[in-house]
């Protein structure tokens, strides 16, 4: 093939750099084409072209001493021209295998500095004295090839950047659209690793200490060692309750890591995360030895700055969020009323990710004549304005029953002065109005009220579902409520739910509502203990999510109480035997079901030593419920239970 000019080589590679190649090798042929020249070699270029040269037989690579010896020689100076005195020096003791030199060679180096800071070398060896040709030629094809390393430079540095900038949209993205701080971090660690660094870290400050919340490496077998070692403190930037200790500089530079070997990273740098003045964490990145991910100062500053922000944001939500949960708290009975003949349990859900104090509230108080008032309610809207009406709601409604008021009289003394102070909200409202037989009966009469709230719900012992032929108004809202209460009988083992509208609002992943399933849930639950029965409602019966506020009340009828008391577990089975007998007297089924015995058996053989006993309800429906009672109650955690109905 016919040689092309020099002026058309040098164009055709000069063109190549439009088309990000590389044209080192080609160059390298082309000098060796020349006719004066003997060998051309290229010392620190890029990695593929670092140690190479070309003579007659081809392009090889170059020995790495010989390339040392030549990069040293032309270190500090532009252009070295080396006579065959100077170069039998330099190569001395070289294997003669490679990159030979007779005795009256002759050598000229063409140095450039690499954008990465590092010098490279373009040379010839020629067996006469340097021509100015050789030196012109060798200059242009130096200029080329610094051209190259340049752009190659650039188009990685531009590469690297759009990288980093998708990194930190994504991040920004997770951190504004969570307040799972945690995961959020340990995400944000996983899109540095491996894109731009081998490892990777998140300090946080809790509880007066820097705690490891998030760490990554790029040997997934690595991880876990990384994270002990990082909460051990073996390593630079080790960090203690007072923030950074020593050598744990605010630094993108890359310094020691001073990691354990098997760790296997060297270097690292690290960011602290400052959010309005305070230091809440600590960003680090690791690299390894020889590692082509790189990672910029700026990135890094960036990246650390949204991390604070983030991490300051979520420790915000979470102090707020626990003032309203405490407030809320404060507008809820701290217990309820015991009442002989009646298990009264109650549940509140809080609605996620609120700030604002919800209206939705409950309560139970015992009026003169002994008539249980059990009360639930819902104010419309959430925040301040909302606590302070369910607060004058609940006190007013129940202040007026404990003084012996009728249900209708205290419901319409806060609606006439909700009315008449042009309170600007409404709230809606239950009550169940309770009347146990105090001979001893095994019935009881329950009066139910509804202004403009969900209807109570009946919860019969055989698993009969009715909701409560009441109604009434907003309170509030108009000037007449215009009640109509509804009367109900309970045996022993009936149920009352009231309830709020954020448990029937709530749905499934479907997006179907609670509502149309709630009364078969309850004939499905209907066995539960009352406690149990209004925490399974709250939390959605594992299949619906309740968003908003939602309170349960339940108020289970027991009828006559026969045994209830802390006992030996050992006795429990005589125990429960004798008052089942005394409640089911000529009842054909008198005896205690074998998998009750069974319970008390196995925790014998647990070491549970009491436990608390209770029988109760009529010949045709009893119940026995025990817990144990013991120091193994908080570890056991259990109870059981078992109805007799005939």
């Amino acid at each position: 093939m016919q040689q092309l000019p020099w002026s058309a080589q040098l164009h055709e590679w000069w063109s190549t750099l439009a088309e990000s190649a590389d044209p080192t090798a080609e160059m390298l042929t082309g000098l060796r084409d020349r006719p004066e020249v003997a060998t051309a070699f290229s010392i620190g270029g890029p990695q593929a072209m670092a140690q190479l040269w070309a003579d007659g037989d081809g392009t090889h690579r170059l020995a790495a001493e010989s390339a040392a010896r030549l990069l040293d020689a032309a270190a500090d100076t532009d252009l070295l021209e080396l006579p065959p005195d100077q170069l039998r020096d330099l190569m001395a003791g070289h294997d003669g295998d490679q990159f030979a030199t007779g005795t009256t060679d002759y050598a000229v180096l063409a140095s450039y500095r690499r954008a990465d800071g590092t010098r490279a070398v373009i040379g010839v060896i020629t067996a006469a004295p340097i021509g100015s040709g050789v030196v012109s030629a060798l200059r242009q094809v130096r200029d080329i090839a610094a051209a190259a390393d340049s752009g190659r430079a650039e188009r990685e540095m531009r590469v690297a950047r759009q990288v980093q900038d998708a990194i930190l949209a994504e991040a920004s993205l997770r951190m504004s659209s969570s307040l799972d701080i945690d995961d959020t971090l340990r995400a944000i660690v996983r899109m540095v690793v491996p894109a731009i660094a081998d490892g990777a870290a998140v300090h946080i400050e809790r509880n007066g200490r820097m705690e490891p919340v998030a760490v990554a490496h790029v040997d997934a077998r690595r991880e876990s060692r990384l994270a002990a070692y990082l909460r051990e403190g073996r390593w630079a930037g080790s960090v203690s309750e007072h923030g950074q200790q020593g050598g744990a500089q605010d630094s993108a530079l890359p310094r020691p890591a001073a990691l354990p070997e098997d760790a296997n990273l060297d270097t690292m740098a690290t960011m602290v995360l400052r959010a309005h003045g305070r230091e809440v964490g600590l960003l680090s990145v690791f690299h390894r030895h020889g590692s082509s991910r790189t990672v910029a100062a700026e990135f890094l500053h960036n990246l650390a700055g949204r991390a604070a922000l983030a991490v300051d944001n979520a420790a915000l939500h979470d102090r707020q969020r626990r003032d309203m949960l405490l407030l809320q708290q404060h507008l809820l009975p701290a217990t309820l009323p015991i009442v002989d003949g009646l298990d009264i349990a109650s549940s509140y859900q809080v609605a996620e990710d609120t700030l604002e104090v919800g209206g939705d509230f409950y309560g139970a108080v015992i009026a003169p004549d002994a008539r249980l008032h059990a009360l639930i309610g819902d104010v419309c809207g959430r925040g301040a304005a909302a606590a302070a009406l369910t607060g004058l709601a609940r006190h007013t409604v129940e202040t007026l029953l404990t003084e012996g008021h009728s249900v209708e009289q205290a419901l319409h003394a806060l609606n006439a002065k909700m009315v008449h102070e042009k309170i600007s909200r409404f709230l809606t409202m239950a009550v169940a109005s309770l009347s146990v037989d105090s001979d001893g009966g095994n019935e009881c009469r329950a009066e139910l009220f509804a202004a403009g709230h969900p209807r109570p719900m009946v919860l019969r012992r055989d698993g009969g579902v009715e909701e409560a032929d009441c109604s009434g108004k907003l309170v509030g809202y108009l000037p007449e409520l215009s009640l109509k209460p509804a009367t109900v009988r309970l045996r022993p083992g009936d149920s009352i739910l009231l309830y709020t509208d954020g448990l029937s609002e709530a749905r499934d992943d479907a997006r179907r509502f609670f509502e149309p399933e709630l009364a078969a849930t309850l004939t499905g639950l209907r066995e539960l203990p009352p406690a149990d029965l209004a925490r399974a409602l709250t939390d959605g019966v594992g299949r619906f999510r309740v968003h908003d506020d939602a309170a349960v009340l339940i108020l289970r009828y027991l009828g006559r109480v026969a045994f209830d008391a802390r006992v030996a577990t050992s006795d429990a089975l005589d125990l429960a035997v004798e008052a089942v007998s005394a409640l089911r007297t000529g009842a054909e089924n008198q005896s205690v079901p074998r998998e009750f015995e069974n319970r008390l058996l196995e925790w014998l053989a647990e070491g549970i030593d009491t436990v608390h006993l209770r029988v109760c309800g009529d010949a045709a429906w009893t119940r026995l419920d025990i817990t144990p009672a013991g120091p193994e109650a908080a570890e056991n955690g259990a109870s059981a239970w078992t109805e007799l109905i005939s």
